[in-house]
């Protein structure tokens, strides 16, 4: 045995044990997070958890923008100026870009405060954004390791605890895409929560429970999944209390309690009030809450895999439908779970920390079980990331105990845990490495995932808009019709097959599935606002086809559902100076701008028409604005105006 943890499990908090009995709880030591002793291995474990960290996501530094970060960041114009920091938090639709629906339905202003800053050092450069949030995970894994040390005051638990932490390939989709920024904002104030409401614990003033509270609140306005906190905090109590009646526990800490528990409670009722949502609206999974509850449990049961057996990752899980609790992967699902609450409770009269760390993962589940729907995916590896530290922690402190054991045996058989060890941690760095390579770009990024998970409609849509913008369209519509086949009411999907449709020359085809995609929409249009894209690209098409009064119509309406459209105000603008009508195009065109003061194509458009009316003046400023802002597609009309002296 161990005599640090022998004599640790019991003590009672430096107090004398009343009865020759063991303690019935773990015992904590949490005084000195720090011991002179161990100063130097703290150095040395920290050390060593950075450098291994950085070197194994080195290679995912240099990812381009992927899937949500094109929404959140390249197309979201409002991070360009650090003057909407306020908007962040009081405006959801400056959260993600105009044309998607996400700045309304997620509310994470950290995360775009952070996005904003980025944007002023790097611009659209990734590589500063990956290295901000190798950075935040860095940060996570160090504070974890703190947490662990006040919790057990052994510095070989933290050490360990933190290094799987930070090495856990299940933690890279969250750190190697840049849009899962807001898991690991709200990972690191998590932890520092802890480790204030730790020092408030230890005696050293309510200024300490003041700064929890306060960080507990960033936490959440850093991803709203943090909101477990308060029952953490809670277990923390219960699992700490060791001989201690528990009604006595609950008069020692029932005001704490409640502050935390108003503090989440004010959170929530401020997200409520600016989005007015308190979910993205997804109906139940399996179309009841009972299939959406069975469903939940195979969700649970998959986590712990990934956890205990990491392999088969992907972007997107597919958690079929099920209606009976017999169906042989519910029952399977069930005995994953039940073993593990087995477990707990084995640790529960074993070990207390033990305990509240593989309790720690199921109180972290409840805000991502889906018992209030969650749109997209039933689950996703990036929303366990708070959640994982429990059973790593516990982890942590098995490895630890099954060294010390072995070297009770022999310094040989030490020797082999240790390599075994290693091993285990080398085994996760190299999956990590491989992981990252699906993040370099969003063709490897959906193509990983559709050989991963090939019944996923998510997947096949994004790698069919791949093809698309290789101008691969033949591939791109056999993508889109295997993402309606999953999902025949898969809008964005149809809508895509529409573009390739339109871009090949087959208009009727196109319009038929643009017209199916506004069907669908009307039937879910209960469910989430409707989408003015499907409006946007029903007037493309019919402007393809020479329809210019139909397309008008579309375009209106696609500016009805979103009045700050940019690209839509900019085809009106074009339709009306079409028609010789510039006093209804320049309008169109100003408020394109406002809505969007980068789109090249206007400030071309709009040059065009100040430079019609004689306004040389302000043409010129709009076509330097085009050159500045023009992508490479625009190269003829940029050399074309160098060589007018602009």
């Amino acid at each position: 045995m161990d005599k640090r943890v022998s004599k640790n499990n019991d003590a009672s908090n430096g107090r004398k044990k009343t009865s020759g009995k063991p303690a019935a709880g773990p015992v904590v030591n949490i005084r000195d997070y720090m011991p002179k002793r161990d100063f130097s291995a703290v150095w040395g474990h920290l050390f060593a958890i950075l450098a291994l960290t950085i070197a194994i996501y080195s290679n995912g530094m240099n990812g381009a923008f992927v899937g949500d970060d094109v929404s959140f960041i390249k197309d979201n114009i409002a991070i360009r100026s650090l003057a909407n920091i306020p908007d962040f938090f009081l405006s959801p639709k400056s959260l993600a870009a105009g044309d998607t629906e996400w700045g309304t339905t997620i509310y994470r202003p950290l995360r775009t405060v952070s996005f904003a800053v980025d944007y002023a050092i790097f611009g659209l450069k990734p590589y500063g954004y990956h290295v901000v949030n190798l950075i935040l995970h860095l940060g996570a894994a160090v504070s974890l390791y703190f947490v662990v040390l006040g919790l057990f005051n052994i510095g070989g638990v933290a050490f360990l605890s933190a290094l799987l932490f930070a090495v856990h390939p299940v933690h890279v989709e969250a750190v190697t895409w840049i849009a899962s920024r807001a898991d690991l904002i709200g990972m690191v104030l998590f932890n520092l929560t802890f480790l204030a409401y730790m020092r408030y614990k230890d005696g050293r003033g309510r200024a300490w429970l003041a700064a929890s509270l306060a960080s507990s609140f960033l936490s959440y306005m850093g991803k709203e999944t943090m909101v477990f906190l308060p029952g953490l905090i809670i277990l923390y109590d219960y699992a700490t209390r060791n001989r201690r009646p528990m009604l006595d526990t609950v008069k020692a800490n029932i005001g704490s309690w409640v502050f935390f528990t108003i503090v989440c409670a004010a959170y929530l009722f401020i997200r409520m009030s600016i989005t007015g949502r308190m979910s993205q609206n997804q109906g139940w999974w399996g179309g009841t809450a009972y299939s959406n509850f069975l469903m939940m449990a195979e969700a649970a049961a998959t986590y712990i895999r990934l956890m205990v057996v990491p392999y088969g990752f992907t972007f997107h899980y597919i958690i079929d439908p099920v209606y009976s609790v017999f169906a042989p992967k519910v029952i399977v699902s069930l005995v994953v779970i039940v073993a593990s609450l087995i477990l707990m409770a084995y640790a529960h009269f074993r070990n207390r920390l033990v305990f509240f760390a593989l309790l720690w993962f199921y109180l972290g589940l409840v805000p991502i079980a889906n018992i209030i729907p969650i749109s997209f995916s039933m689950m996703a590896e990036r929303y366990i990331y708070a959640a994982s530290a429990g059973p790593i922690i516990a982890a942590g402190y098995g490895l630890y105990r099954l060294y010390r054991y072995a070297g009770e045996k022999s310094s040989g058989v030490q020797k082999l845990a240790a390599g075994a060890i290693i091993v285990l941690v080398l085994i996760f760095s190299v999956q990590v490495v491989v992981r990252n390579d699906d993040y370099k770009d969003e063709f490897a990024f959906y193509s990983s995932a559709v050989a991963v998970s090939p019944g996923s409609p998510p997947s096949n849509k994004g790698l069919a808009d791949q093809y698309s913008s290789r101008k691969e369209y033949a591939k791109a519509i056999e993508y889109y019709e295997k993402a309606i086949a999953l999902d025949p009411g898969y809008v964005e999907a149809l809508l895509g097959e529409a573009v390739a449709y339109r871009e090949t020359g087959e208009l009727l085809k196109a319009l038929s599935a643009a017209r199916k995609a506004a069907i669908v929409e009307e039937k879910v249009a209960a469910m989430k606002p409707k989408n003015p894209l499907i409006k946007f690209n029903l007037g493309n098409i019919y402007k393809e086809m020479g329809d210019y009064d139909g397309a008008r119509v579309e375009w209106e309406a696609a500016v009805s559902l979103n009045p700050e459209y940019s690209e839509a105000l900019n085809h009106l603008g074009i339709y009306w100076q079409l028609k010789g009508d510039n006093a209804k195009a320049l309008p169109m065109f100003e408020r394109s701008l406002k809505a969007n003061p980068f789109n090249a194509e206007t400030h071309y458009n709009a040059a065009l028409l100040y430079e019609t009316g004689g306004d040389s003046a302000k043409a010129r400023v709009h076509f330097k604005s085009f050159m500045e802002l023009a992508g490479p597609e625009y190269a003829y009309e940029v050399e074309a105006l160098k060589g007018k002296g602009y």
